[in-house]
């Protein structure tokens, strides 16, 4: 059916504009890019010439994978504001890209060096823990932000060394959960003597798991966590303080060979 005197029937203008006749009814409907007009008796649209620049930006801005909110606001906005909020937009991108590059880049890694997991579960032992004097450093990480826990490291233990050397092997408590989108406070610790220390550390029983290099990251290390957890629940007894890792050996886990021990995984408990 043809179209009133200069407008388009919505073939003809998804043909032109690139977009799909499914498309420009969705567009419509959420207020995006409505038809000049709409016949009343029949519900046809159409759509004027000069609405064409427009549908021909959102087909382009679809490309970049934008939101149909963000283009909402960036069709609407005058020529100087919307090339600042693509360039916003697109600047975010390529931060999710990095970001997802680097995950990537490290799960290959450690895919790569993975070691097999044990015949069932890990074994769990346990071991009593004297009170410990340490300082410590806390913050709110979320899993890609844990490079923290290095930095934090370093900074403690040169304290320490001016304090007459580490009294202990470092350890990571984990007060709350953290994943890429939950941050959760994680402390560094590093026991000292008694008088340059922050706080105390109090004695207590703890089962854990020894952890090699090939079980070190996620996802595997997660699987420990829950092996560990899992022995404290079957064997009737209560977590008393917050998880941590220990790093009792001598493998730094920047370095350290696929079957190398880097740390425990351990559980207070009573």
């Amino acid at each position: 059916m043809a179209a009133g005197p200069g407008l388009l029937t919505i073939g003809e203008f998804a043909r032109r504009s690139g977009l799909s006749i499914r498309a420009l009814r969705l567009y419509d409907r959420i207020g995006l890019l409505q038809p000049a007009e709409v016949v009343p008796a029949t519900g046809y649209r159409r759509y004027a010439g000069r609405q064409l620049y427009a549908a021909r930006l959102i087909a382009l801005l679809r490309r970049l994978d934008m939101p149909l909110t963000q283009i909402t606001e960036i069709v609407g906005a005058p020529g100087p504001e919307a090339a600042d909020r693509l360039a916003g937009y697109w600047t975010a991108v390529e931060r999710r890209l990095a970001a997802q590059r680097e995950l990537a880049d490290r799960l290959v890694r450690n895919l790569a060096a993975e070691t097999p997991a044990p015949d069932g579960a890990w074994p769990v032992s346990v071991r009593d823990v004297a009170e410990q004097h340490v300082l410590s450093e806390m913050r709110y990480v979320t899993a890609p932000d844990l490079g923290w826990i290095r930095e934090a490291t370093a900074r403690l233990t040169g304290v320490a060394e001016r304090c007459g050397g580490p009294a202990g092997p470092r350890f990571v408590v984990f007060h709350g959960d953290v994943g890429e989108d939950t941050d959760g406070p994680v402390e560094v610790c590093v026991p000292v003597r008694p008088d340059a220390a922050v706080r105390t550390e109090p004695a207590h029983r703890e089962a854990y798991i020894p952890v090699v290099k090939g079980h070190f990251e996620p996802p595997q290390i997660l699987s420990v966590y829950d092996t560990v957890a899992r022995w404290v629940r079957e064997h009737g007894h209560t977590v008393v303080a917050p998880p941590r890792e220990v790093y009792g050996y001598p493998a730094d886990p920047g370095t350290a060979g696929p079957d190398d021990l880097v740390c425990d995984v351990a559980f207070p408990f009573r």
